[in-house]
């Protein structure tokens, strides 16, 4: 009711404002001298220097009705968005930590430790939710496909594919040559495929196959992909999760548009790594852990009746879609991140 009588006076206010401003601002135009002709103006513009259009004016078609959004890259958001390394060597969250993080890559598993929801360093508790749990091991994931950005492809055959603890998706492992690494493996991936890694961004697009990861640019439109990068070179973002993938919705100049598992629509370069088709375990969602002790064997406390789910009695609150986030500027330094490190027997790393 409140809100109706305010709404209804703010109405009102603003109509007697536009009647009170509107006669003034007719009277300060007809004030104002005129201004020079077509004629006049053609000539003193001969006489200048010839002037560079305005970027505004010829605006690219696709943006007259998107909201650009840049993306701050200040300490603040790394610190926000990105998980922690640590200088002391070990990698930690909020259900596991890893004692001992080695500098370069290895497909050895990493036996961990439960942090039980406090923090590694002070013991206090961070997490209220979280605590005991089976022991798990932890895969040292390859987030980044890199391939040469010129001639044949990249070429890796699948030597195993199996579940992870710490991933809701299926790993694989692939190798070539004397290199081993750990890949997400995609629902239709199998023991024995072939998967191709190029860097190259060709005139026509290339017919790829699922699991094979080249630039977003190089694919034609329409095509499901995972493991997104936001950043050339920075690894894999969006659509990482089981089950998951983003579709390529348009490609404008030197970049393309994807819609992410949310329904959001991002806007990166086209020389960011994707990867083709959806990720494994489609069916992760639809898991029934039938009794309690189930969660407590992953990891997860009770509730205890504190917040209550809602039983869509009184309706919900429509959102409209977010506009296109548009990723600009620089990719940001990421402090104290540990890089992977092939051996050199690897030619292409």
């Amino acid at each position: 009711m409140y809100s109706l009588i305010r709404n209804h006076v703010a109405r009102v206010l603003q109509q007697d404002l536009t009647a009170v401003i509107s006669p003034l601002s007719r009277s300060i135009t007809a004030n104002i001298p005129e201004r020079k002709t077509n004629d006049d103006r053609t000539a003193s513009n001969s006489q200048q220097s010839p002037k560079i259009e305005k970027t505004s004016e010829n605006k690219v078609p696709w943006k007259a009705n998107v909201v650009e959004m840049p993306v701050a890259m200040g300490p603040q958001y790394i610190i926000d968005n990105y998980r922690e390394h640590r200088e002391g060597g070990f990698y930690c969250d909020h259900r596991i930590i890893i004692p001992e993080m080695p500098e370069q890559y290895t497909v050895k598993p990493f036996q961990t430790r439960k942090s039980g929801g406090n923090h590694p360093d002070t013991g206090r508790k961070e997490y209220r939710r979280v605590g005991g749990g089976l022991k798990k091991t932890w895969l040292w994931i390859d987030w980044m496909r890199r391939g040469p950005t010129e001639g044949p492809p990249l070429v890796e055959r699948v030597i195993r594919i199996m579940n992870s603890d710490c991933h809701t998706a299926k790993v694989a492992l692939i190798g070539h040559g004397n290199t081993l690494r750990y890949i997400l493996a995609t629902e239709n991936l199998k023991v024995g495929d072939l998967v191709k890694t190029s860097g190259e961004i060709p005139k026509n697009p290339v017919k790829a196959s699922e699991g094979d990861a080249y630039p977003v640019g190089a694919l034609p439109v329409g095509t499901i992909v995972n493991c997104v990068e936001d950043y050339p070179g920075q690894g894999a973002k969006y659509a990482v999760n089981a089950g998951t993938f983003a579709t390529l919705m348009k490609r404008v100049d030197n970049r393309c548009i994807l819609q992410l598992p949310t329904k959001h629509e991002i806007s990166i370069l086209e020389q960011c790594m994707v990867t083709v088709g959806r990720l494994s375990n489609v069916e992760h969602n639809e898991f029934i852990y039938g009794k309690a002790g189930a969660t407590r064997l992953m990891g997860i406390r009770p509730k205890l009746g504190l917040f209550h789910p809602k039983t869509s009695r009184f309706g919900r609150r429509p959102f409209r879609p977010k506009p296109i986030l548009v990723i600009t500027g620089e990719k940001p330094d990421y402090p104290n991140v540990i890089k992977l490190e092939h051996p050199s027997l690897d030619p292409y790393r």
